[in-house]
């Protein structure tokens, strides 16, 4: 389809209306900032969503009561967002004064303003282009806030500061080495004015860490390892290996804080290689294990270990802390489950094992003794003669685990600890551990497979914590696996997800069906709600593709098809309209498009990028020459910048790196007539903004469009 000249500028009128609200509400979010200090988040309002799982706790519930059992049937689409991450996306936003914050595993940050959707500022980070040597690569979870700054740690192994008003950089904290798996996937925890983050690669034969920085300058503080050298303590509990050192234990999970004991909880993923038939005898500290961390030094209080000698990658997640009356004796508890089927409760100032509850179907472990100590069917150990002799194990669970990032969440209100499952196992094999690029250090195969008995893969559980008791189960009619995490509310309600797509709410008491609807993809953030100017608000992210849904769909006949993630947000109707901010210009750019802005041998990159990845479907003509002067002229290089990006390639809108995104500008430009200069043309939209697009065809004469 051909446009006329009025159809176009009336499309680039159009386009800058939108750029320009936007700035309009980047500016009023900069005049009305109130600084989130450490007491807002030690003790946030009932409407904040401000961290990951919204307190320090981390049990994900909401004291917020106008979505309740009567309203919820009435909530409606208030406005959805398609991100560009297409696979591997399980972004959960925080909020504050107004603004959403969501992270993309392609490296970036979007804020949005709540009540109408607008993208108030974007922050894209050039990754390089072998940073799938990084495990946290393409995933990532979500971005933390403190003061006046967004805390975001990236792929390729730093910490970033940004302005939560503008984006705009303010520092970065190189933490890590990605070249050797490491990267952060997880949102760090800020408390007492120090972050706390650690760090994916476990998979990958990173060493395990868990660091602290100073929040307002990204100073380190200290660093604990996760695996020993030798002459640390829990070394002995390693098998001397020439092949391979202590490896694991990757600290990437959700970390929670206790401030009156000043401890912070973090948990562990599984050894390297994955099997003692591999790696040798012993437990592996501290691998597997929960961890109970001096904020102030580091310094390790008591650990936990949920899976000594693992076998079967079967990493903690999230330490909840919830005070419980056990035996008439009122506990700080904590309470972990990981990948194994099984849930414990510890005491979290001692570390003390008060019981263990089963949570799905397992066929590893057969009971527990009374220090906390698992107990192994024999069957599912493997000797060393196994490795490579072709016997088959069946292990239940699969190796993404009776529940994997879905996270739990526990109402005060009921007393209860709701949890996504799934009950599946997996026909596995040990071979020879080989270290393979981009896939890791592992030395098991394995595929997946039903469980023994079972027809269906998902259900949501509510268990009483105290005595492990199942109050209640609702499965969905397809069998799903579950994906999102829970969220419990003063309303009386429990949200969750599935890999078919399905967002439902359940009567927190009985478990009754409530309200679903379709989404995009599964269900794959963690669903979160939150009150801006006295509005409730319910928002998830979906489309992700996460691991439950790709090999344990399968079992049930559920296959999302790869498509892209998708910010939704909910709320209750309105009674009267909302007004739309009116729009205002931006700041004026300090360069021109005219100014040498791009290399030759950049656009020539272009060229070639476009004619591989673009071509099909877009042709070069209707974005160079006249046309580009006519559709940008006004605008900035970010405008071109954000465009392409949302649009090529056509199989994949999103899917190429900043880098060629920016090649790809940088030949539009040669194509259009501008000179080229001797500065390489960012890979960053913010930076781009600077650059504005003139009026006119430039004096240099354009050569023909292929």
């Amino acid at each position: 389809m051909r446009f006329s000249e009025n159809h176009r500028r009336a499309a680039c009128a159009a386009g800058l209306t939108l750029l320009l609200s936007s700035s309009t509400l980047a500016q009023t979010a900069a005049d009305d900032w109130a600084a989130v200090g450490p007491e807002r988040l030690l003790a946030p309002e009932p409407g904040d969503w401000m961290s990951y799982r919204r307190t320090y706790d981390v049990t994900g519930f909401s004291p917020l009561t106008d979505i309740d059992r009567d309203t919820v049937g009435e909530l409606r689409l208030v406005w959805a967002y398609t991100m560009r991450d297409n696979a591997r996306w399980v972004a959960t936003p925080i909020v504050a004064n107004g603004l959403m914050y969501v992270a993309e595993g392609s490296g970036r940050v979007v804020a949005f303003d709540v009540p109408t959707g607008e993208v108030v500022w974007t922050h894209t980070r050039t990754y390089p282009d072998d940073i799938s040597s990084s495990e946290a690569y393409p995933r990532h979870r979500g971005v933390s806030i403190y003061g006046d700054k967004i805390y975001w740690g990236t792929a390729d192994s730093f910490v970033v500061a940004l302005d939560a008003r503008t984006g705009r950089k303010l520092w970065e904290v190189k933490t890590g080495d990605y070249k050797d798996g490491e990267g952060h996937a997880h949102p760090p925890l800020i408390a007492d004015g120090r972050l706390f983050i650690g760090m994916s690669g476990g998979d990958f034969a990173a060493r395990g860490k868990l660091r602290a920085l100073d929040a307002e300058t990204g100073e380190l503080l200290w660093t604990l390892y996760t695996v020993p050298r030798a002459g640390e303590p829990g070394y002995e509990t390693w098998t001397e290996n020439e092949t391979w050192p202590p490896l694991g234990g990757a600290a990437w999970n959700t970390i929670s804080y206790d401030a009156e004991l000043g401890l912070v909880y973090f948990s562990t993923g599984q050894p390297t290689p994955w099997t003692t038939a591999s790696r040798g005898l012993g437990d592996s500290l501290y691998t597997n294990s929960v961890i109970a961390a001096d904020a102030a030094t580091g310094e390790i209080r008591w650990h936990f270990q949920l899976v000594p000698a693992d076998e079967w990658d079967r990493s903690a997640y999230e330490s909840m802390l919830v005070d419980l009356e056990i035996g008439g004796v009122m506990r700080r508890a904590l309470i972990q489950t990981g990948k194994i089927g099984w849930g414990v409760v510890l005491d979290r100032a001692t570390g003390e094992f008060l019981h263990a509850f089963r949570t799905a179907y397992d066929n590893t472990i057969t009971g527990w003794t009374d220090a906390g100590r698992p107990i192994y069917d024999p069957k599912a150990i493997p000797a060393p003669e196994d490795v490579d002799s072709g016997k088959v194990f069946e292990i239940c669970p699969h190796i993404h685990g009776a529940r994997n990032l879905q996270a739990p969440s526990y109402s005060p209100i009921t007393g209860l600890y709701y949890l996504g499952v799934n009950n599946s196992c997996m026909n596995a094999q040990v071979v020879t551990p080989e270290f393979l690029p981009y896939r890791g250090l592992t030395g098991v195969t394995y595929t997946a497979s039903l469980a023994p008995g079972y027809d269906f893969v998902g259900e949501f559980v509510a268990f009483d914590p105290v005595t492990g008791e199942r109050k209640w189960v609702w499965r969905p009619a397809s069998g799903a696996p579950m994906t999102a995490s829970a969220l419990a509310t003063a309303g009386g309600i429990v949200f969750g997800g599935t890999a078919d797509r399905q967002l439902f709410a359940l009567h927190s008491e009985t478990g009754e069906l409530l309200w679903q609807t379709r989404l995009n993809g599964d269900v794959s953030g963690a669903p979160v709600t939150f009150e801006v100017d006295g509005k409730q608000y319910l928002a998830v992210g979906a489309g992700g593709r996460v691991a439950p849904t790709t090999t344990l769909g399968r079992l049930v006949g559920v296959d999302v098809p790869q498509g892209t993630g998708v910010m939704w947000v909910f709320a209750l109707p309105d009674e009267a309209p909302r007004e739309t901010p009116r729009p205002a210009r931006r700041d004026a750019p300090t360069r021109s498009a005219s100014d040498g802005v791009f290399r030759e041998a950049q656009a020539a990159e272009g060229e070639q990028l476009f004619a591989q990845e673009c071509s099909g479907c877009h042709e070069a003509v209707n974005y160079t020459g006249e046309n580009f002067a006519v559709k940008w002229a006004g605008g900035t290089l970010s405008d071109v910048y954000q465009d392409i990006s949302l649009a090529m390639p056509p199989a994949n809108p999103g899917g190429l790196t900043p880098v060629t995104y920016a090649s790809i500008v940088a030949y539009f430009l040669s194509r259009s007539g501008y000179e080229a200069g001797d500065v390489q043309l960012p890979g960053d939209a913010r930076q781009l903004e600077s650059i504005g697009v003139p009026a006119g065809m430039p004096e240099a004469s354009v050569g023909p469009s292929p």
